[in-house]
């Protein structure tokens, strides 16, 4: 399959920075579709993904999660899905949206390990489920993140998220043997990077903080003595009291909004319905770059200033606090602002059923589930699957684009040892034979610029690998390369580097509590040897090639 072609019908595969080769943003092909056509229900799923990342990472995981859409972090997610849902019987409202946001969290997962983008497979389930679908150069089927999920919960053995994860990687393994210089591509989600996840979490937190601060440390007496703001019902007359006696108008109440004594008064309001509704504090950041009427555009009413969302509910309200406050100096009753939060339901009851996306849960409960939504794999299958890969970060010392730049470097060295002038026994990787090497590379070029138009050239390549296996063989030092191409081909930094070797740290250092965070990252020493070879021009007479040994020490 050509890998420009997008086996979804329309011949569109967007770049990595979401555009298509026709010009039209990812993504937002179905935003004026039909409703509940598959391109505006895929849009609708889009739209919501950076609300299920930033409630997951508020509500479902730890303090210390690392949100980074690593396989690595599959069976951790997997676990802590099966411990929240262990006693479930359909009746915790928040055991639909923790489905959900997993299933989001592994699709983006999915989509890290194996490219491609999000779509939606209007025959999956009984009414359509977003699917991640690899990038098309891999031939592999849609993954159904909802039904995987379903799967995981009912069989419970914790293996299943990591195996689609497994099961992607083989097959870029096995496209990237035959094409090594290869690498999945992938269509970015809006907002849904770990960097404006996190953002979106934080921001929210600091500025409560801060309100509650200003709270405790003025406002409160300011407004007539701390035992009129506890929370109580009571207080919400007592704020509007307080309004109607310092505005006649929306106008007055505007022109001072962001004065501090109102910014408190609205977080006072907000708070208030966090306390007794079960609602959350939210932000979204504006992105200039987000087209009119999307999520993080800045005419978009969610971006830009916090609010309060009874996120956990899908019959929830959401407020910004001081739109509550100007509503009612409009003369509204400012206890029917905060009633249109519907009560916080007591534990585990269950409501009626709703629209989609909550109709999608019935197939991801395990009960409902019974075919499997991965292949079926052997007991063995699964063991060789698990045994092939440990779901670590892609490794820069053992990767298939090092492996065979060196496997073809050490092809290719007896031909270019008899074109430098020898044989392999000539060149014998000795601190010596550097000497002839800068020799040789000072005879064939006069200038930097020279070597820079020649870098990719069979004599520099088997130059650079040999200055290298000096360092490797002499100092201990090892090969290390980026295991995916950088986005910009023509990165300089992009080429194989030697590494010092790591020394073991002192248990006397490891046990000094006192000594400086600086000194926690030990300084390691790295070698550019396409770079090193260039600086012999660069720098003149006076470098080198042996000075390259010299910091090993």
């Amino acid at each position: 399959m050509d890998e420009r072609t997008d086996d979804r019908g329309d011949g569109l595969i967007p770049d990595a920075a979401g555009t298509a080769p026709d010009g039209t943003p990812a993504y937002l092909a179905g935003r004026h579709a039909p409703e509940g056509s598959p391109a505006h229900r895929l849009h609708l799923w889009i739209e919501r993904l950076h609300d299920l990342m930033t409630l997951y990472a508020e509500q479902f995981v730890h303090d210390a999660w690392e949100h980074d859409y690593s396989a690595r972090s599959l069976p951790e997610v997997e676990q802590a899905l099966l411990d929240s849902c262990s006693v479930d019987d359909g009746d915790d409202d928040a055991t639909p949206l923790h489905i959900e946001a997993v299933a989001a969290y592994l699709g983006e997962t999915l989509l890290q390990e194996a490219g491609g983008r999000w779509d939606w497979d209007a025959t999956a389930g009984t009414d359509g489920l977003p699917v991640v679908r690899p990038d098309p150069a891999l031939g592999h089927p849609p993954v159904v993140p909802l039904l995987v999920v379903g799967q995981a919960l009912r069989e419970a053995s914790g293996q299943v998220l990591a195996t689609a994860a497994r099961l992607l990687r083989r097959a870029v393994r096995a496209r990237q043997r035959e094409h090594p210089e290869w690498w999945p591509r992938q269509v970015r989600t809006p907002w849904v990077h770990a960097g404006a996840v996190h953002s979106a979490c934080r921001t929210p937190e600091r500025w409560r903080n801060a309100r509650m601060v200003d709270y405790l440390r003025w406002w409160a007496e300011q407004a007539g003595g701390r035992d009129r703001w506890l929370f109580a019902p009571a207080s919400l007359d007592a704020m509007e009291a307080l309004l109607r006696q310092h505005f006649r108008t929306v106008e007055d109440y505007d022109r001072v909004a962001d004065e501090p004594f109102w910014i408190t008064a609205a977080w006072y309001v907000g708070q208030y319905v966090v306390h007794n509704k079960g609602a959350l504090w939210q932000y979204r950041e504006v992105d200039p770059d987000a087209p009119p009427g999307t999520s993080h555009a800045a005419d978009d009413p969610w971006t830009g200033s916090v609010f309060v969302s009874q996120r956990l509910r899908y019959d929830g309200h959401a407020e910004h606090p001081w739109a509550m406050l100007r509503e009612a100096v409009a003369g509204q009753d400012l206890r029917e602002i905060v009633d249109r939060f519907p009560d916080a339901r007591p534990h585990r009851v269950r409501t009626g059923r709703g629209t989609w996306p909550e109709q999608l849960w019935d197939q991801a409960r395990p009960e409902h589930l019974t075919p499997p939504a991965l292949p079926p794999l052997t007991d063995a299958e699964s063991a060789e699957l698990a045994a092939a890969d440990d779901l670590g970060d892609p490794d820069w010392y053992h990767n298939h684009r090092l492996d065979t730049w060196l496997a073809a470097r050490r092809d290719a060295f007896p031909a270019w040892a008899e074109a430098a002038g020898g044989t392999p026994a000539d060149w014998d990787f000795s601190p010596a034979s550097l000497d002839r090497l800068e020799a040789l590379v000072r005879a064939r070029f006069t200038t930097y610029e020279e070597m820079v138009a020649a870098k990719d050239e069979p004599f520099l390549a088997g130059a650079a690998w040999y200055l290298g296996e000096v360092q490797v063989r002499t100092c201990g030092a090892v090969w290390r390369c980026r295991p995916q191409p950088p986005t910009d081909p023509d990165n300089p930094y992009d080429v194989p580097m030697v590494e010092a070797p790591r020394t073991e740290p002192d248990e006397d250092e490891d046990r000094d509590e006192d000594r400086d965070d600086e000194d926690d990252e030990e300084y390691v020493h790295l070698c550019d040897p396409p770079g090193t070879l260039r600086a012999l021009l660069l720098n003149g007479p006076a470098e080198r090639l042996r000075d390259a040994l010299e910091a090993y020490g």
